[in-house]
């Protein structure tokens, strides 16, 4: 039997995510303030008061990621949305284009009980997906 100090938990990770956070500050241009003044728990990935923990936890990653996102992209040009590295690489309007279709694809089987495959013909052709 493995023993409970071995076992990853909350601290642990948060103490690994401090970590790698206060190494990665000198890497990034990105303003903690400005987040601070956004949400005070925003760099919190776990629970969330009003949701399951499981289902808490994903709506903290989600507001996480939408928030880095967001502050990412904050001002980038079309020029740079298309700037192709090399023949191979994907977009960064490519990649967000992805990030919206998958949420779209996830509400029209989450909400609307559309089978995986079995999206309609006209949520394929709106110009989300063109």
């Amino acid at each position: 039997m493995i023993s409970d100090a071995c076992m990853p938990n909350r601290r642990m990770f948060l103490k690994l995510s401090a970590a790698l956070t206060a190494s990665a500050a000198g890497l990034t241009s990105f303003a903690a303030t400005e987040v601070a003044v956004q949400d005070d728990t925003a760099w919190i990935i776990g629970p969330k008061p009003g949701f399951s923990p499981e289902i808490g936890t994903l709506v903290s990653m989600m507001g996480f990621t939408r928030m880095q996102v967001l502050h990412n992209t904050k001002g980038m040009s079309q020029q740079d949305l298309d700037f192709l590295i090399d023949g191979k690489a994907n977009t960064i309007g490519a990649l967000l284009l992805h990030l919206a279709a998958t949420d779209a694809y996830y509400h029209l089987n989450a909400f609307q009980g559309i089978a995986w495959g079995k999206f309609p013909e006209a949520a394929k052709q709106s110009a989300m997906w063109r």
